[in-house]
């Protein structure tokens, strides 16, 4: 097995953040995924946008970004950040997206794979931020000590 140790996506050498910011990062993540499902299922969703609305597949993209954003900040503030963890969180996500994207035709909505290709954009997008402030802090811990 490969040993991680050294890298700056090794487990942290210092504490996690205070439980507190865990505790509402995760929060957060929960109401945003209840929302995202409520308005990805919602019939009507022209009215939810408005006549002004960014491209459909934009929106897929901003939201699943939001998502993974929170996500990936509950597992950073959690101390669990390492490679393996990220991965298994970008799997669960596009996994989630799957899930949302086939039960959306139960609620008179189009389910289409090039969504679901948008929403695996927008988590990456959102765990790249998280991802290189992980990096750069770690980097920074390590000159420090």
């Amino acid at each position: 097995p490969t040993d991680w140790r050294g890298s700056p996506m090794a487990p942290p050498e210092s504490a996690p953040a205070p439980r507190w910011l865990a505790t509402t990062f995760a929060l957060a993540t929960a109401a945003y995924a209840i929302a995202l499902v409520w308005a990805t299922h919602y019939p009507r969703v022209e009215r939810l946008i408005g006549p002004n609305a960014p491209p459909d597949k934009a929106l897929h993209a901003y939201a699943y970004a939001g998502l993974a954003l929170l996500s990936a900040a509950t597992l950073a503030a959690s101390g669990g950040w390492t490679l393996r963890r990220v991965a298994v969180l970008a799997a669960g996500l596009a996994l989630f997206g799957v899930v949302d994207e086939l039960t959306q035709p139960l609620f008179s909505r189009d389910a289409e794979w090039f969504d679901w290709l948008c929403d695996c954009l927008g988590i990456a997008t959102g765990i790249a931020p998280v991802t290189a402030l992980v990096v750069v802090s770690r980097l920074l811990t390590r000159r420090t000590t």
